[in-house]
């Protein structure tokens, strides 16, 4: 059997350096759900992809032109194509927002308005009241084409990221704030394309028995070979897969690459919810990987529906191992769908990722140079090591 670390760096290598990107729905997507489902099923394992309607989003770049000047500017990812011209109506509160006469015009939307990206609409699991209400005042309103200044100065973070909004949308650096105020006009071009699309998650499964279930999403932002997010979730699952089958068992293992974590409705998740999710007492526990494998950092974990002891259980089990330290629960990723139907759950991620979330996440710069492999390997000891104790619980 090939060795834990070179297994790792071979589907690492496949996964954020041959394919790269792998936005839901794109041909990088394809192709690596394809590149998973052929390996589970060389394991052993029953494959099925359960499929899903999406978009392929296409970006081609962005132009904005305000009073004659050139200004830099980046479409909002699922945004639509335009390419328009009309006044520029500045607004930061939701009260100017529903005064304003957005008609024919382009509305440039920055302070309390973009104090942080806004829910997309179809977004059933946290989408608060205040961001429902921009989204519907920009919607009836239909100005041309809607700016976001980003909280940031130095990154344009998109504000409004949703398939479903159907006005066109860029985003500009916060930075560039004080030289757009008072200005009279502007043009917009976003050369992007809506393109349907099919994509799958993959599920893998193996033996009988109440289910234990291991997690992670397939997908990346348009722009990132995703190395952390979520590509060391993936190559620990595969490589974790391998190890696993070879060992005695008397629980059902369920591998689940689920696929639109980062994809503005979590299609993937929600397909899984209504098809896969319907009989949690299938289910014995669950553990989900996301942001594993962060250099400079020890693996983290953290629990979700687990009784008190169950809770003392893991915590004893945990010490055993230095590089792995307990966090707060963070309530957000896919391991909630399982905690959400009542399955006990743990979250693997890095301790420190807190410090990578805006600068690295979902840009070029998540690639395998910030990957620690050992923490790689380690990581797929210990759940190796944590499954086989779950297995002895249940004999």
């Amino acid at each position: 059997m090939e060795s834990i670390k070179n297994s790792l760096g071979r589907h690492m290598e496949k996964l954020c350096q041959e394919i790269g990107p792998r936005a839901t729905g794109s041909a990088g997507n394809q192709a690596a759900v394809e590149y998973a489902a052929k390996t589970f099923r060389s394991l052993g394992y029953e494959v099925r992809l359960q499929e899903f309607p999406c978009m392929d989003w296409q970006n081609d770049g962005a132009e904005l032109i305000v009073d004659g000047q050139s200004v830099e500017v980046e479409a909002a990812e699922y945004a639509m194509p335009c390419h328009v011209s009309g006044e520029l109506v500045c607004v930061q509160t939701i009260e100017e927002l529903a005064a304003a006469d957005l008609t024919n015009k382009i509305c440039m939307m920055y302070g309390k308005l973009c104090k942080e990206p806004l829910m997309p609409k179809s977004m059933v699991f946290w989408n608060p009241e205040e961001h429902q209400a921009i989204i519907r005042e920009l919607e009836q309103k239909q100005p041309l084409a809607v700016i976001t200044v980003s909280f940031l100065e130095d990154v344009p973070v998109p504000i409004i990221q949703d398939g479903d909004f159907n006005v066109p949308c860029g985003t500009v650096k916060g930075s560039l704030l004080p030289s757009l105020l008072n200005k009279k006009t502007a043009t917009l071009r976003l050369m992007t394309e809506r393109k349907p699309a099919t994509a799958a998650n993959v599920i893998a499964t193996f033996g009988k028995g109440k289910k234990l279930a291991y997690s992670a999403h397939i997908d990346t932002k348009p722009t990132t070979p995703g190395a952390l997010d979520n590509g060391t979730g993936v190559a620990i699952l595969l490589t974790l897969a391998e190890q696993l089958i070879q060992t005695e068992r008397e629980n059902q293992l369920e591998f689940v690459l689920f696929n639109g974590e980062d994809y503005y409705s979590m299609p993937g998740e929600m397909t899984f919810m209504e098809q896969s999710l319907s009989q949690p007492a299938e289910y014995a526990f669950a553990i989900n990987i996301d942001g594993a494998g962060m250099q400079n950092s020890t693996v983290s974990y953290s629990l979700y529906e687990c009784t008190e002891q169950l809770t003392d259980q893991l915590e004893n089990f945990a010490t055993n191992y230095p590089t792995v330290e307990k966090v707060e629960p963070w309530p957000m990723g896919d391991h909630m769908l399982f905690a959400g139907a009542g399955i006990p759950a743990v979250a693997i991620a890095s301790t420190q990722m807190y410090l990578l979330m805006e600068a690295v996440m979902h840009t070029p710069k998540d690639n395998l140079s910030i990957v620690d492999f050992q923490r790689l390997e380690e990581t797929v000891i210990f759940l190796s090591e944590l499954t086989r104790f779950k297995q002895a619980q249940h004999k």
